[in-house]
């Protein structure tokens, strides 16, 4: 007698193969969808700490003087003003501009007579922000430390920048 079709036993082994077939390719994609979610949290505030940081560079190094009676420095959370030529109101020669953290600790850059803009999104916090006033015998320089969390991403960036007087 010739049979054909499976018995219930190989079904039964079959059927277990393709459960952890499945089981395997299943973590497997669920791993791969939360690294890339951590790849995509850390490059944000990467992106965000890294375009503050530039931004407060530039105006430093275009500013004329450091306006120390509104500056607060050497700790947590610190607030810089300058005073620049740059992007001043019409008929005015200098303008005064602040880096400060709100209340939702973001970023922001105030101008004179202008609303505050923020410089980090609003899922980014900025969880330690120290100004440093440095100077030497002819140059003011600022040094900053940065610091960033968004999930559980951090970033800290630490840069310094010379008052060129522009």
């Amino acid at each position: 007698m010739n049979k054909k079709g499976f018995t219930l036993i190989e079904l039964l082994i079959y059927a277990a193969a393709f459960v952890v077939v499945i089981t395997l390719l299943t973590s497997f994609v669920f791993n791969l969808i939360k690294a890339q979610a951590k790849i995509r949290i850390s490059k944000e505030v990467i992106d965000n700490s890294q375009r503050a940081m530039d931004i407060m560079l530039w105006e430093i190094r275009h500013a004329q003087d450091i306006y120390t009676p509104t500056s607060f420095f050497d700790s947590h959370p610190g607030q810089l003003s300058l005073k620049t030529k740059q992007n001043t109101p019409l008929g005015e020669e200098t303008t005064y501009l602040d880096f400060y953290l709100d209340i939702n600790n973001r970023l922001c850059l105030k101008r004179e007579s202008n609303e505050a803009i923020p410089l980090t999104s609003e899922k980014v916090k900025i969880n330690n922000l120290v100004f440093n006033y440095l100077t030497a015998s002819s140059s003011q320089s600022i040094k900053i430390e940065l610091s960033a969390v968004y999930n559980q991403a951090t970033t800290t960036l630490i840069s310094s920048a010379s008052l060129r007087n522009d």
